[in-house]
């Protein structure tokens, strides 16, 4: 067992953020990482690394990790494991900010994140944890104010029976759903994907479901008062009529290709994770690699989805193919979807099962080996 600091639920700094918010990796492996609020009896400090990747941050990072004054033998984990819009970092980042920790700080570090391209530092998958947390074990867990569920609740989270049912507010039964958030005010280039997937699905009006900000249209939660947080962004899964009233998602990844030049970032998010514990099949847009990556964790796809495209170097061109695709599974009418919905139920229930069924991806477990291999 270890030792965390916990400054307490509505502790925030610059150092830290704010622990509640931030840090449900540790609730996770609560018997693993037991909270302190001493900072000098803890095994372990987290400190926010959001910021840390810049020449001007990292300066006051050490500043402030010089202020805590720890013994010698206390350990910083530089928590990295939620991407910000244009701070992905690489190799490149990850060696830089070593070596100024390095000269400025007597104190072991590891740099945790959440890029399955590099395998450097600490990689950890902390986006599946907590889509299996969030879904199938949060009565472990108090989920107020946890970031960026907004004001959601267990209602939230409750799953209902994988079938096919006339959606509730249409009176229909339609063929897809974009959980997509659709930015208009966003200028990173990953966002372009999903600008052009808006355009292509808006060619099939009422055939499918999907928001659209400059207009104030958002899809529902499964509990209507977090519809008043959605403006403000942050996650939620999208209410469940929208799965059932449909047979698949598409969309665009958070990481749609090589997110900094020619060093890749890799990185499954809730925007796969949501359809297919949803009961959804899924046809995602990411980077080259993204449906092996999918099945490497024991999902399986169907054979009428055409994800030839995923092997495609060039993002552009990956893209379109993704859109041709995407057109192939536009053309199949409602009575075809239905009998191949029937055909692999089979396939959507495996899928589900697999977020209780597979374990947790130990932070605890790397932290240890880390730190005993640390030179």
């Amino acid at each position: 067992m270890l030792k965390i600091y916990n400054p307490g639920r509505h502790f925030a700094d610059q150092l830290q953020g704010c622990y509640y918010k931030n840090f449900l990796q540790f609730d996770i492996e609560s018997k693993n990482f037991i909270h302190t609020t001493d900072i000098h009896e803890a095994d372990i400090i987290a400190v926010q690394g959001h910021t840390l990747f810049g020449q001007d941050q990292i300066y006051g990072k050490v500043e402030h990790i010089r202020s805590l004054n720890l013994r010698p033998e206390q350990k910083l984990l530089i928590m990295h494991i939620f991407h910000i819009d244009h701070c992905f970092p690489d190799k490149r980042y990850f060696l830089f900010a070593r070596k100024i920790l390095q000269q400025e700080i007597p104190n072991q570090f590891a740099i945790v994140h959440t890029n399955f391209a590099l395998n450097m530092e600490i990689q950890y998958d902390f986006l599946f944890n907590r889509q299996k947390i969030y879904f199938t074990d949060y009565n472990r867990i108090d989920l107020k104010e946890r970031l960026y569920v907004m004001g959601a609740d267990i209602k939230n989270f409750s799953l209902d029976t994988i079938k096919k049912q006339t959606d509730r507010k249409t009176n229909s039964i339609r063929k897809f759903l974009c959980p997509n958030r659709i930015y208009q005010l966003f200028d990173h280039e990953r966002f372009k994907y999903r600008r052009q997937l808006f355009d292509f699905i808006k060619q099939y009006p009422n055939q499918g479901h999907y928001s659209d900000f400059s207009t104030g249209e958002v899809l529902d939660a499964e509990n209507p008062l977090v519809h008043n947080f959605l403006p403000n962004g942050g996650w939620y899964p999208v209410a469940d009529h929208y799965y059932q009233g449909t047979f698949f998602s598409l969309y665009c990844e958070t990481i749609p290709g090589k997110a900094n030049d020619d060093y890749p970032y890799r990185s499954i998010t809730e925007k796969t994770w949501d359809p297919l514990i949803k009961g959804h099949f899924i046809l995602p847009f990411g980077y080259q690699g993204i449906i092996d990556h999918i099945k490497s964790y024991g999902f399986k796809l169907p054979d009428w989805i055409d994800y030839s495209y995923d092997c495609i170097e060039d993002n552009d061109i990956r893209f379109d193919a993704y859109i041709e695709s995407a057109r192939k599974l536009m053309a199949l009418d409602i009575n075809d979807l239905m009998k191949l919905y029937e055909r692999d139920r089979h396939i959507l229930v495996h899928n589900r099962s697999l977020f209780w069924e597979l374990p947790y991806d130990s932070l605890y477990d790397k932290v240890v080996k880390f730190f005993a291999e640390y030179h």
